[in-house]
């Protein structure tokens, strides 16, 4: 189940799940956020995006979103199963290893603070990309 656990993680899970890009942290979240087209994602259009994407996790439709929304990704790749297992657990505020909806809409964004790397609200084209290729980096 679920555990607590890193950031929204998972550079790897957009191409594996392209709903759960943004909150794998990898993939391009950034392009799909920006709502204005403007080459910045404020934190508020993140915050959107981000809760615009329960849904698309919520593939079983039964209010949560868990590991059994994923049964392709567990039989094929474990591996990113259990990152983004990790990744969601940082939402799982009353460690029931499921998110809600609530949940995930007052977990702190993680994964835009790291891309905010001068801290103004905003991510330009250069820190998501900085932060993109540090993730790349490690894997």
């Amino acid at each position: 189940m679920i555990k607590t656990a890193s950031m929204f993680l998972v550079a790897g899970l957009a191409a594996a799940t392209p709903a759960s890009a943004q909150l794998a942290g990898g993939g391009n979240w950034f392009s799909k956020a920006d709502a204005n087209g403007d080459s910045i994602v404020t934190r508020a259009e993140f915050l959107a995006f981000r809760d615009g994407s329960f849904d698309k996790l919520d593939r079983n439709h039964d209010g949560v979103v868990s590991p059994g929304d994923f049964p392709r990704l567990a039989r094929a790749r474990p591996d990113l199963l259990n990152r983004l297992t990790a990744v969601l657990g940082s939402a799982d505020a009353n460690q029931d290893g499921v998110i809600s909806r609530t949940e995930l809409a007052q977990a702190p964004p993680t994964m835009f603070d790291r891309a905010d790397a001068n801290g103004d609200g905003r991510v330009d084209s250069a820190e998501f990309n900085a932060v993109r290729a540090t993730a790349s980096a490690r894997r």
